[in-house]
C-alpha cells in the first residue's frame, strides 16, 4: 500500500507539474454531453463481457446473474486494492443455485486474462499499422503477443487432455514436495473445468467473438469521450490509450489505479499524436475525466448488482478474504462464503 501510494503521487506529480491551471481550464470548458453516450456504450461493453464469462461457464449462470456478479467484481477492484474483486466473483458464483465451484470460476478468469492480453496486442498491432513507431516497440509487442498465444494453446491442450495436466502435476511433485498434496488434483480438476470452453470450437469462437466485441465497445466509448476535450479525435488515439491503460492494473497504486491510469492514457494520446507531450493540459484533463467516468460506471453498476443480488459488500469481502487466506479444499466451497446464501 505504501509503494502504491508513492507510485500514484509520483505519476500525478509528473502529469500536473507543468500546467495545472491549464488542466482546470480544459475541464471547465469540456463538452460533458458526450459523457451520456460514453456511459451507455461502457455499460454495453460490460454486458458483452458478462456474456463471454457466461459462455466460459457453459451457461451455468443466468445472463442477469453473470452481468451483476461481474459488475460487483469490477466495482470491488475499482475501490479496493489487491484485485480482491476476482475472488469475490468466484465467491458470488458459488452461491447461485446450482452453485459454480470456486476453482471453476477462477479457471475462467485465467482464460479471460489471456484473451484480454491477446486483444490488447491486437489493438497495439492496429495502432502500429496506423502510426510510425520504432522497430523495438513492434518487436516487444510481437514477443508478448506470441507468449499470450502460447499460453492459450497450452490451456487449450490441457482442456482437451486433462490427464496430461495431472501427469505434469505429478511430475512436478517429484521435485517439489508441496505439489504432492492429494487435494491439488481436485483443485486442478475444477480449474480445468473452467477451461472447457476452449475445448469446444463453437464455444471457443463465441468467447473470442464476445472478447472482440467487448474491447471494441471500450474503444468506441473512449473515442466518444475524446470529443469532450478534443475537436478532432482519432481512432488510433482511442486504441492506444485503451491498450496502455489495460496494463496499469499490474502497477502498484492506490485503489482505482489513480496516477498510473492517468499516465497511461496521457502517454497513449501523446504516442498517437493527439498531443505533443503526455503532460500537456488537454491530455491530462482527458485522462482525469476518463478515470472519473470509468469509476462512476463501475461504482453505479456494482451498487445495482449488490441490490439485485441481495448481498452485502461486507459479506462478500469476508468470504473473499477467507478464500484467499485459508485456501480450502474444493469440497469446502460452501464454507468459503459464510452468510452468502442463494436468494433464488
Amino acid at each position: 500500500m505504501a509503494l502504491g501510494l508513492i507510485v500514484s503521487i509520483v505519476a500525478l506529480a509528473y502529469l500536473l507539474r507543468r500546467d495545472f491551471s491549464g488542466v482546470q481550464h480544459e475541464l471547465r470548458h469540456a463538452d460533458y454531453w458526450v459523457v451520456i453516450p460514453c456511459l451507455a456504450v461502457s455499460v454495453l461493453g460490460l454486458w458483452l463481457r458478462s456474456l463471454r464469462w457466461r459462455v466460459m461457464l457453459d451457461n451455468r449462470l443466468a445472463a442477469r446473474s453473470s452481468f451483476h456478479i461481474l459488475n460487483i467484481s469490477y466495482f470491488i477492484n475499482a475501490v479496493l486494492p489487491l484485485r480482491v474483486g476476482e475472488l469475490a466473483r468466484a465467491v458470488l458464483a458459488a452461491r447461485v443455485d446450482p452453485p459454480v465451484r470456486i476453482f471453476t470460476s477462477l479457471g475462467t478468469i485465467v482464460v479471460e486474462r489471456l484473451l484480454d492480453t491477446l486483444a490488447v496486442f491486437a489493438l497495439i498491432g492496429l495502432t502500429l499499422a496506423i502510426l510510425p513507431v520504432g522497430l523495438e516497440i513492434g518487436v516487444v509487442g510481437i514477443v508478448l503477443g506470441v507468449g499470450a498465444v502460447a499460453g492459450t494453446i497450452v490451456l487449450t491442450v490441457f482442456a482437451r487432455r486433462p490427464g496430461w495436466a495431472h501427469a505434469l502435476l505429478a511430475f512436478g511433485g517429484r521435485f517439489v514436495p508441496p505439489l504432492r498434496r492429494p487435494a491439488l488434483h481436485g483443485w486442478l480438476d475444477q480449474l480445468l473445468d473452467g477451461l472447457l470452453c476452449l475445448s469446444s470450437p463453437r464455444a471457443g469462437l463465441q468467447v473470442i467473438g464476445w472478447t472482440a466485441a467487448g474491447w471494441a465497445a471500450s474503444v468506441v466509448a473512449g473515442y466518444i469521450l475524446l470529443f469532450a476535450i478534443f475537436d478532432e479525435p482519432t481512432w488510433a488515439a482511442s486504441m492506444a490509450m485503451v491498450a496502455l491503460a489495460s496494463f496499469v492494473v499490474a502497477v502498484p497504486a492506490v485503489p482505482g489505479n489513480l496516477g498510473p491510469f492517468e499516465a497511461a492514457v496521457a502517454f497513449g494520446l501523446a504516442g498517437a499524436g493527439l498531443v505533443d507531450q503526455a503532460s500537456d493540459a488537454p491530455s491530462v484533463a482527458f485522462a482525469l475525466l476518463l478515470h472519473v467516468v470509468n469509476l462512476a460506471t463501475y461504482i453505479l453498476m456494482g451498487l445495482i448488482g449488490l441490490w439485485v443480488e441481495n448481498v452485502g459488500l461486507g459479506e462478500i469481502m469476508q468470504a473473499a478474504q477467507n478464500l484467499r487466506a485459508r485456501g480450502r479444499a474444493p469440497e469446502g466451497d460452501a464454507e468459503l462464503a459464510p452468510g452468502l446464501h442463494s436468494q433464488t
